[in-house]
């Protein structure tokens, strides 16, 4: 089988029977996966807790890669929804609030299921579900509109998005691990802000910085 077969669902529910079984053995899956870890995570444990037959399980999944990997996608999209939600809220903001949104948005989106969040980071071997173009877009346009109160060059948007996308996620992705204290206090979401800054002044474009008339310390 190849590794895309392997993780990919066998088929989409179409009635609501279907669904409500679907449904049942993925949180059967993540109660495992966060209870007992990956290692001990079967597709006869999974049918035995969400009440299903395993000849049911196998009729939308292949195997436990691909249900882990189904998981992973939702968990994602979930995350991403709660960062594209604080992301909408904030539009219009002055351009000092537009860092701390982005921080913001990606503590939301590390937030959903953190338990589950932890497992994914700490015992998944490299499962990794397509990511949804949808929804990138949709946190893109939002983002857009967010930076340009920066002053940063069109240009350089979508690049300034990733590389502050990849930063926040990356340091809140080990902080859940590391320092969840310093999560939980805000005391690293000030770092970050603090970092991500810095960053976008030196992408502003010349002429008059966004938010001129305080004075930088």
């Amino acid at each position: 089988m190849r590794k895309r077969d392997a993780i990919t669902p066998r088929k989409q529910p179409t009635q609501d029977r279907s669904r409500a079984t679907v449904e049942a053995i993925l949180q059967a899956t993540a109660y495992i996966l966060v209870r007992d870890g990956y290692a001990r995570l079967t597709t006869n444990r999974v049918a035995q807790r969400a009440g299903v037959n395993v000849a049911s399980l196998y009729q939308f999944f292949p195997g436990k890669e691909a249900l882990v990997a189904e998981l992973h996608r939702r968990h994602i999209e979930q995350g991403r929804a709660a960062a594209a939600a604080v992301l909408a809220a904030n539009q219009g903001q002055s351009p000092d609030r537009v860092v701390r949104t982005i921080v913001e948005a990606g503590i939301a989106a590390h937030a959903v299921e953190p338990e589950l969040h932890r497992v994914f980071l700490e015992q998944m071997p490299r499962i990794r579900a397509p990511r949804s173009a949808a929804s990138e877009g949709f946190l893109l346009e939002e983002a857009k509109q967010l930076l340009s109160a920066w002053g940063c060059p069109a240009p350089d948007v979508e690049l300034a998005w990733w590389m502050m996308q990849t930063a926040a996620h990356a340091v809140v992705h080990h902080a859940i691990v590391e320092r969840p204290d310093d999560l939980r206090s805000g005391a690293l979401a000030e770092e970050l802000v603090q970092l991500l800054e810095r960053y976008l002044r030196g992408k502003q474009a010349p002429g008059p910085r966004a938010g001129a008339g305080r004075e930088d310390t």
